[in-house]
């Protein structure tokens, strides 16, 4: 399961929902370009600063990240590994996370999941191609994932579960609506 760190006044660890499963490994607090509360003044820009964008670019699988992050919404994680191992196998995988004042949330992450029987509910084109989007119900709530058609598998998940540190509860943050969820999907390009 992949585990992003926040930066919100409660400590909290955020997770893909379960039918998620990551290659990323742990991820480290966030590298903030100056500012801990970097907040988006327009929407435009992923908010990665040069140096998260200099790590994640090293992985050998592209990196794709929105260039349109609602207002307000401020990146909490964006963090990526590689690890061979002796057997030749490969657990390579990034993960980057933003979240609105109002505890709308969403991620992108390197996956090694498919959709399997999820129900598709629509498609938009990007960039990097025609993007499905799938819902999952999970304890009663729903959540919108997308796959990426891009080497990785990264897919775009709104809400996460999150674990806060305060009360010990797993919690999910609130999920986009599906008209601002299908905006930032549609401006998915390739991090260069």
């Amino acid at each position: 399961m992949l585990t992003l760190s926040s930066c919100t006044k409660q400590p909290r660890e955020t997770l893909l929902t379960p039918s998620v499963e990551a290659s990323a490994t742990p991820l480290s607090r966030v590298e903030q370009p100056s500012s801990v509360e970097q907040r988006s003044p327009a929407s435009t820009g992923n908010l990665l600063s040069p140096g998260q964008v200099a790590k994640l670019t090293k992985l050998p699988i592209p990196i794709v990240a929105p260039t349109y992050v609602p207002k307000g919404f401020r990146l909490i994680s964006a963090d990526g590994a590689s690890v061979k191992y002796a057997n030749g196998g490969d657990d390579t995988g990034y993960s980057i996370a933003y979240e609105g004042e109002d505890g709308t949330c969403f991620a992108i992450a390197s996956s090694k999941d498919s959709p399997r029987k999820l129900k598709q509910i629509g498609e938009v084109e990007s960039v990097v191609g025609a993007v499905k989007m799938y819902e999952e119900t999970y304890e009663g709530r729903s959540s919108i994932q997308s796959f990426i058609p891009v080497k990785g598998n990264p897919v775009m998940i709104s809400p996460v579960w999150q674990l806060n540190s305060a009360t010990g509860s797993h919690e999910f943050c609130k999920a986009l609506n599906r008209a601002e969820y299908e905006h930032i999907l549609k401006s998915m390009e390739l991090v260069k």
